[in-house]
């Protein structure tokens, strides 16, 4: 399109010169695709708009559906316009003071085998102490019509809190188009410790 509209500004004996003379499509073609281009972009942009998931989270201290003892239950939430499928689920995991347990974390995220084998070296026994959902690549994460409609992608024992300072969950997902899309959730920080005042 450039290049047909700078050609018809030139001179009659300059357009017949090389390389001016090559032509790919006439202007009012090359038009006509860029408008058709344009219009397939913007439709593209509003459709995705449309059908983008919107990952969210809720925490509850109980009601877990899989940890009978459960002090903090995390629920995945899906409150966009579209459903979407697992892309990549990783966990990063760091103890607290109080863990009495020997186990050693390596720094960083890990996937879902890592997460559970570095929680059990805490001396936590998987589904009594803790619940860690397997979401493997392409399962599919639904639309939520309210929090409690949540999928439930952890649940945490007292001794699993007490032994840990840090749970964060990083989900990635595919929505129909094909578009990647991150969320971290924070499930276990530490406590804000209280202000102090300065001595008077």
């Amino acid at each position: 399109m450039v290049w047909e509209i700078i050609k018809s500004n030139l001179d009659a004996d300059v357009r017949g010169a090389w390389p001016w003379r090559f032509t790919v499509l006439d202007a009012s073609t090359c038009a006509a695709v860029v408008a058709l281009l344009t219009g397939i972009v913007l439709t593209r942009s509003q459709l995705s708009q449309t059908m983008r998931p919107v990952l969210s989270w809720s925490a509850r201290t109980a009601n877990s559906g899989r940890l009978e003892d459960s002090r903090r239950t995390v629920l995945l939430i899906n409150a966009g316009g579209g459903r979407c499928t697992v892309h990549s689920v990783e966990y990063q995991v760091r103890t607290s003071a109080r863990c009495p347990a020997p186990g050693v974390i390596a720094p960083g995220w890990m996937p879902w085998h890592a997460a559970v084998a570095s929680l059990t070296s805490l001396g936590l026994e998987k589904n009594e102490d803790f619940f860690l959902l397997h979401l493997g690549r392409g399962a599919a994460i639904p639309m939520t019509n309210t929090s409690k409609d949540g999928m439930e992608l952890l649940a945490l024992g007292p001794r699993t809190l007490e032994r840990l300072a840090v749970l964060d969950v990083k989900i990635q997902v595919e929505d129909v188009l094909g578009d990647i899309h991150e969320r971290q959730l924070q499930c276990v920080r530490p406590a804000a410790s209280s202000p102090r005042h300065p001595s008077r």
